[in-house]
This record gives C-alpha cells, sequence and structure tokens, in this order.
C-alpha cells in the first residue's frame, strides 16, 4: 500500500561525493513504482550536537509516496551506510493540520522555536529570608566568641 512519508537524513560532511549518497537513498526509495514528489538539499548546516565527534553535515528533505517495504528498505541501509549519519521517517497520512512543503518540514528546527509555549513567569518557590545575613552573622560572632573564651584556658 502507498503512503506518503516525509524524510529527513543527514549526510556526513566529509563526504567527496554527495550527489551519489543522496541518488542511491532515492534510488531505494522509488524502487516498486515509488515517487519523490519534493526534494531540497539544505546544504550543510550545524548540528545541534556534537554526532559521533562531528559538527556539521548535510541536509536532505524528501517528501515521498512509496510502500512500507521501500521505507524498511531505506531505514536499513541507513543504518549500515557510514555516510548517513541520521535519519528520519515520518508517516504524514496520520499527521493532522500537515502542510506538505520541504521548506517548513516537521524536523526543521526554526519551526519548533515559532511553535514555542511562551514561557511561564518565573516565581520563587521559597521566600528569601531578609534577616538570613544577619543571622547569619549572629551566629559566626557567637562561635567566634565561644572559640576565643577556649583559646584563653589552652
Amino acid at each position: 500500500m502507498i503512503r506518503k512519508y516525509e524524510i529527513m537524513y543527514i549526510v556526513d560532511k566529509d563526504v567527496d561525493d554527495v550527489k551519489q549518497v543522496e541518488k542511491k537513498l532515492n534510488d531505494i526509495l522509488t524502487a516498486n513504482s515509488g515517487k519523490i514528489l519534493e526534494s531540497e538539499n539544505w546544504g550543510l548546516k550545524d548540528f545541534a550536537y556534537e554526532i559521533n565527534k562531528k559538527k556539521k553535515g548535510h541536509y536532505i528533505v524528501l517528501i515521498v509516496e512509496t510502500d512500507s517495504t521501500n521505507i524498511a528498505e531505506f531505514e536499513r541501509i541507513s543504518r549500515i551506510d557510514k555516510n548517513v549519519v541520521r535519519y528520519l521517517v515520518i508517516n504524514t497520512e496520520n499527521e493532522k493540520n500537515y502542510i506538505q512543503s520541504t521548506k517548513y518540514a516537521k524536523t526543521d528546527m526554526s519551526k519548533y522555536k515559532e511553535e514555542r509555549k511562551p514561557n511561564r513567569p518565573y516565581e520563587r518557590r521559597f521566600k528569601k529570608d531578609d534577616n538570613f545575613v544577619e543571622k547569619k552573622e549572629a551566629k559566626e560572632e557567637a562561635k567566634e566568641s565561644n572559640v576565643e573564651k577556649v583559646e584563653p584556658k589552652a
């Protein structure tokens, strides 16, 4: 059964020919009458955190109509291929309010900032005691006075 998927994968920045890796993965998805509806190479981008001691990779986003066997094969090859740093496959038929676009992909982190909940106002759980400093100084003075009393005996 053919379904619509959004796929994003990251190719290692040290790969000599990104197009060759991209073509190999796209051929897997288009086998058995699969179609690539949209494709966009976002280019070399920074990772949010280091992955395998690397900080950058080539991001590629696809919108595909294909069957589950092609998706399973794509995932299997992506796990094996060392040139693919990460991949993500989303079945978009179950997504509510889905907008088909490679520019506004579900995996786009800049969109995440827009959808983020507004920050709640910060409230202190414990109230600061205004007399805390005075009490602390009084305790220190009491300790010092006890120490002074002990010293003359020795």
